[in-house]
């Protein structure tokens, strides 16, 4: 289910950034900056990169909601995603324009479902997305964790997803430009600095 939120929203994404830019290669690729040895991708190169920094179950929604005894409720998650713009030979503005163009583009679309997103499954959760604050000191240990040097980037936290034991075996949209060395960076991530940066988006000043 995570895969084809993050794939459908990913092809949606590519689509309007191609149309504002009157490009016909792909402007975005789900996948980390790095392998696991830490090494620079080089499929990320002069693109959107997209991938996933934190998992956190949706707790308000299931406390508010009453289940028969012996039903098996289902699970709502929450997922942060990074926005990344990687574009080498000191070509910083375009990356910056990229990223603008993350941001303009969820400003017009900030709730998703399988009406307005392919790919999504049929009757899933609608989902909505919310820009997702993160401290400049947790930034830096977070990008310590990842691996690689800061590049300019935006994350979003993806709202209410939903595993009700239907939706999770349906088929997998076209996954657009997933890199061969896509791999997760995050188990080593400190908890303690994931739930700081929890805490501040849950609790604003």
């Amino acid at each position: 289910m995570i895969h084809n939120v993050i794939t459908s929203i990913a092809i949606k994404l590519d689509e309007f950034i191609k149309n504002k830019l009157s490009v016909n290669n792909d402007t975005v690729i789900v996948s980390s900056l790095v392998d696991i040895k830490g090494n620079l991708n080089q499929d990320v190169e002069n693109k959107i990169s997209i991938f996933l920094i934190h998992v956190e179950e949706e707790t308000i929604t299931k406390n508010a909601t009453k289940f028969s005894q012996g039903n098996t409720p289902p699970v709502k998650i929450n997922i942060m995603l990074m926005f990344s713009a990687y574009f080498p030979n000191f070509n910083y503005v375009e990356a910056l324009r990229y990223v603008s163009l993350v941001i303009e583009f969820f400003q017009i679309t900030n709730v998703f479902d399988d009406s307005n997103t392919v790919g999504l499954p049929l009757n899933a959760n609608r989902i909505r997305c919310e820009l997702f604050n993160i401290s400049i000191d947790e930034i830096g240990k977070l990008w310590g964790n990842i691996g690689a040097n800061y590049v300019p980037s935006v994350c979003y936290k993806f709202k209410q997803i939903l595993f009700d034991g239907e939706n999770i075996s349906q088929d997998t949209p076209r996954i657009l430009g997933v890199s061969k060395k896509s791999s997760n960076f995050f188990d080593n991530l400190d908890a303690r600095d994931v739930k700081n940066i929890i805490d501040e988006n849950n609790n604003p000043e």
